[in-house]
Order: structure tokens, then C-alpha cells, then sequence
């Protein structure tokens, strides 16, 4: 009998304490934050993709940021300078941006809104290291104070959409390269359906295709 007691003790021991355990783990659950979503490679959240794969970012203290994608980033490749404009200048939408020279090979960036430049990116320009490394965090190229900003972000993606435009350009990308790169440069290069573009296309490139990848990829124009 006395066993019989110590047993069902035991048993009714543990049950208590798997019991408290779990209200324990669930007080801690309701406490703790559930992870914010993490972005998907290639396209942070927050972030505006343009046609001609510039990035806008409005930032929480109301300053819009621009830099150039990570995958233009990584079909440039290796970056020898960067020509950037000055404060205070104005930019027009289709005009001039900034400059990326990959030794003697130049892409020309266009502009995809209108407005005035707060704030230069200089370090970019005495260590274009920096756009390689990070695009989107040291990669920024200006600040800019924009005008008609509401309207313009009507042409751009975000969020989800960004996703199914990505893929897209990939596939262009790749349809690029195999009509533009000799077949014995792509010998053992690929480019998988949504994956991260190769580095370092650019240097594959000879005049005819820098001019054709520019007109495809760089300067392709919003709908007004």
C-alpha cells in the first residue's frame, strides 16, 4: 500500500511539474517577439526597385537614400571608380546620375526622379570597395530631397512584386550574356533560374554589348 502511495506521488510529481514547465514556457513565448520576416536575397524590405535597377529607400527621419541593385552590383563586378555628382545639384528624371568605370569601361546611371541632392556618398568615390561589400547598407550613392516623389513611386516595385520582377530580370539577364558573351568566355558559367547573378560579367563585355547592356538594363524608362 505504502508503494502504491509513493508511486501515484511520483507520478502526480511529475504531472505538476510538466504542468508548471509549460505555463513557464508559455509566459516566455507571449513575451518574446515573434522574428520580423527576413528579406529575400537581392531585395531588402522597405526598399523601391526601379526599371533601371536603381534603389530608393525612404528613410525613418524622412531622407530618401539611392544606390544601384545588387544585381547590377554583381554583374559590374569589380568597381575601379565611382563618379558621383556634388551636393546641391539637381537631377532630372532620364539624366545623368553617376558614373561606375570598371578600368577603361564606363556605365552611365540615370536618374529615375526628380530632385536636389542633400548629401554625396564621397566615401564611395575614395573606396568604391564599399558598394561591392554592401549595396544597400554603405552602398548608397545620395540623399536626395525629391519632387513628385508620390507619383514616381507608382513605376516602382516593392514588397512582393519586387520578387516576380527579380526573376524576370534574371531571365533577361541570362538571355543577355548567352547572345553578348563569347561561348568560350561562358565555359563553365552559369546563371540558375532566381539565383544570384555571377560576378564580374562586365569584363566579358566589348563595346557593342557595354552599349546594349546599358540601353536594356541601366536606362530603361519609367512609364509617365
Amino acid at each position: 500500500m505504502v508503494a502504491i502511495f509513493v508511486a501515484v506521488t511520483f507520478i502526480l510529481a511529475i504531472v505538476i511539474d510538466t504542468l508548471v514547465r509549460k505555463r513557464q514556457k508559455s509566459k516566455v513565448e507571449e513575451k518574446t517577439p515573434i522574428p520580423a520576416a527576413q528579406p529575400a536575397p537581392g531585395f531588402p524590405l522597405g526598399y523601391f526597385f526601379t526599371p533601371g535597377h536603381v534603389w530608393l529607400n525612404l528613410n525613418p527621419s524622412g531622407k530618401l537614400f539611392m544606390g544601384l541593385d545588387e544585381l547590377i552590383q554583381r554583374t559590374i563586378g569589380k568597381v575601379s571608380q565611382i563618379t558621383l555628382k556634388k551636393s546641391g545639384e539637381k537631377i532630372k528624371k532620364g539624366e545623368l546620375l553617376a558614373t561606375i568605370s570598371q578600368g577603361d569601361k564606363k556605365l552611365h546611371l540615370l536618374s529615375p526622379i526628380d530632385g536636389i541632392i542633400e548629401k554625396t556618398n564621397s566615401e564611395l568615390e575614395e573606396t568604391p570597395q564599399k558598394f561591392l561589400d554592401s549595396p544597400y547598407k554603405y552602398g548608397w550613392f545620395y540623399s536626395i530631397n525629391p519632387e513628385n516623389l508620390s507619383e514616381d513611386l507608382k513605376n516602382f516595385t516593392l514588397a512582393d512584386k519586387t520578387r516576380t520582377w527579380w526573376l524576370k530580370e534574371m531571365s533577361r539577364l541570362r538571355e543577355f550574356v548567352q547572345k553578348w558573351i563569347p561561348q568560350q568566355a561562358l565555359a563553365g558559367l552559369t546563371l540558375s533560374d532566381g539565383g544570384v547573378p555571377l560576378n564580374d560579367l562586365v569584363q566579358y563585355f566589348d563595346e557593342k554589348a557595354l552599349q546594349e547592356f546599358e540601353a536594356s538594363f541601366l536606362h530603361v524608362k519609367t512609364s509617365e
